[in-house]
């Protein structure tokens, strides 16, 4: 696999995609995230009432991998429980390292499945998933 079919058209139809982009300004979260080594950045918003993620969305600049990968991670935790999403980002970590996981729990993020062979870019893709987990983490303290 090359880094070219890494970029497929489903990651840069995510990337363009306006749908998760964007401020939620009643957002129960706002949690800032940042790549060091590469510069990108992004701002997660979350709107959670009783346990359960209501909206999702994000912002900021970055590489295609870091967008789509912030896009696909607000579809995936919509409408979902912190729980499950807690539980989307298990798997995600997994896949990242290149480990076993599961690609229901995961669904449309799979099509970053071979991502752990891109070293350089796991950062990028990780981004918006660390910046959750900082997310969850505030929420349930």
């Amino acid at each position: 696999m090359s880094l070219e079919d890494l970029y497929s058209d489903i990651i840069l139809d995510y990337a363009r995609n306006p749908q998760f982009q964007g401020e939620i300004p009643d957002a129960t979260i706002k949690e800032d995230g940042k790549n060091l080594s590469c510069g990108d950045e992004i701002t997660l918003y979350l709107k959670v009432e009783n346990g359960i993620i209501k909206d999702a969305k994000f912002s900021g600049h970055g590489c295609i991998v870091s967008q789509s990968s912030a896009a696909l991670l607000c579809e995936a935790i919509e409408g979902k429980t912190l729980k499950e999403a807690e539980e989307i980002l298990e798997e995600v970590e997994k896949m990242a390292q290149g480990e076993e996981f599961n690609e229901e729990i995961i669904g449309n993020v799979a099509v970053y499945s071979e991502i752990s062979k891109f070293p350089l870019r796991v950062k990028c893709f990780t981004l918006a998933w660390h910046t959750l987990e900082n997310s969850i983490e505030e929420l349930e303290e």
